[in-house]
């Protein structure tokens, strides 16, 4: 049957960025489609609310509280969900961080940072959790990436050249790894409805032409996308291989 394309009873998906966001409403739709799930963030407290709400889907769920860029968290979780689940099938990395900064105003601080949690934490991630995958024979991976990657923001130059990083990383794993079972893709979400644009709606005039960008005619949700994820780590998304899935409203086409 076709539903049972994206059916993930059996598997075990690691989530970094869970806690709040793209990454929760991810990780939730991974659990509806009958995956346990690793939930990472440094977000202690949404932790815990969202892992009440896997086991309200009758689903397990492990609780990894602290900062992607800390070497120590990723070894701990690395070991502690494996000894726990006995394989990971999945890794999505939806850990972010934003800037809106002209790069006259970008300290190297400032850009460390950005990229420390971007890019530099997301690569070891992928690292971790693919050589477990290697070693058992598959996988899947899914980074989160950015419409930013693809076409310039106004004012966030680091910004997007993070998250165009992350496109060119996801395919170069990809090219490494599908011969050892490993796919790796990405999804670049457009202008979504978080924290993240909360600078940006305090600017009425500018939020205003943003919102005017987008031929959907709205901003995104964190619900939309629950398909692309499904589709991406699921059976269904068998033969997709280092691509990076736009989910924009349709932003970049213009």
């Amino acid at each position: 049957m076709l539903s049972e394309m994206f059916d993930l009873r059996g598997r075990t998906a690691v989530v970094t960025g869970a806690a709040n966001g793209l990454g929760r409403a991810m990780a939730l739709a991974m659990a509806q489609a009958g995956a346990s799930l690793v939930l990472v963030d440094a977000d202690g407290a949404g932790l815990v609310s969202l892992e009440a709400e896997v086991a309200a889907l009758g689903r397990e769920a492990a609780v990894h509280a602290g900062d992607v860029t800390d070497f120590d968290v990723l070894k701990a979780c690395r070991a502690a969900s494996i000894a726990r689940f006995g394989r990971i099938d999945i890794l999505l990395c939806a850990a972010g961080r934003a800037l809106r900064k002209d790069a006259l105003e970008t300290t190297p601080e400032d850009f460390d940072r950005l990229m420390d949690v971007n890019l530099r934490s997301l690569f070891f991630w992928n690292q971790a959790f693919g050589s477990h995958m290697i070693e058992r024979g598959g996988g899947c991976i899914v980074n989160i990436a950015s419409q930013g990657a693809f076409t310039a923001l106004e004012g966030r130059p680091a910004y997007c050249a993070s998250k165009a990083a992350v496109v060119q990383l996801s395919r170069a794993l990809a090219l490494d790894w599908i011969g050892r079972g490993v796919r790796v893709n990405a999804i670049a979400p457009g202008l979504m409805d978080t924290r993240f644009i909360d600078s940006l709606k305090a600017a009425p005039d500018r939020f205003a032409r943003a919102q005017a960008r987008i031929p959907a005619g709205r901003l995104g949700t964190p619900e939309d996308l629950v398909g692309p994820i499904l589709l991406l780590v699921s059976d269904a998304g068998r033969y997709i291989v280092g691509q990076t899935m736009l989910v924009d409203g349709g932003w970049t086409i213009c």
